[in-house]
């Protein structure tokens, strides 16, 4: 009986985590990651991400990923997020600030040598039928950034 009583917390906290996974996983409708360059991510590159048809229509989260590592030189990484859709025609320009370190220059991100980010964007109503893009730049004033690794787009209800 002490047995079950030590570990029932534990299996509660894994039975929680599976369940908020799936629930989360019924409502993406997209979900992808675009690999920068190891020369670095270069101001002129754009990273596109095509959107199949939206099925439903709904006010849509979107969340952006950014994998790091340490040879990224700066605290914070700007980046313009385009996101059009077809049929009706829809475009949303938004800035986003990614804040990748703490004033004190410790790492916000999850990991030890690749840190992961996911940083909300506005969310956006797409219409049934809808097919889009989504366009990402950095703005940084560096040209060529080093140290940024994948930079990704999360869409879901």
């Amino acid at each position: 009986m002490t047995m079950t009583i030590l570990h029932a917390p534990k299996l509660i906290a894994a039975i929680g985590a599976l369940l908020s996974l799936t629930g989360c996983n019924e409502h993406v409708i997209y979900h992808s990651y675009r690999h920068v360059p190891g020369s670095g991510w270069s101001r002129r590159d754009t990273l596109t991400f095509d959107i199949d048809t939206v099925r439903a229509e709904a006010t849509y989260q979107f969340e952006l990923g950014l994998r790091s590592t340490d040879s990224y030189p700066y605290t914070v990484i700007w980046l313009a997020v385009e996101r059009e859709f077809s049929h009706p025609d829809t475009l949303r320009r938004d800035t986003v600030k990614c804040q990748l370190m703490d004033p004190v220059t410790h790492r916000m991100g999850k990991g030890i040598y690749m840190y992961q980010y996911d940083v909300p964007v506005p969310p956006m109503a797409l219409y049934r039928g809808q097919t889009g893009q989504v366009r990402i730049i950095h703005l940084m004033q560096r040209e060529v950034l080093p140290g940024i690794h994948d930079v990704g787009v999360l869409i879901c209800r």
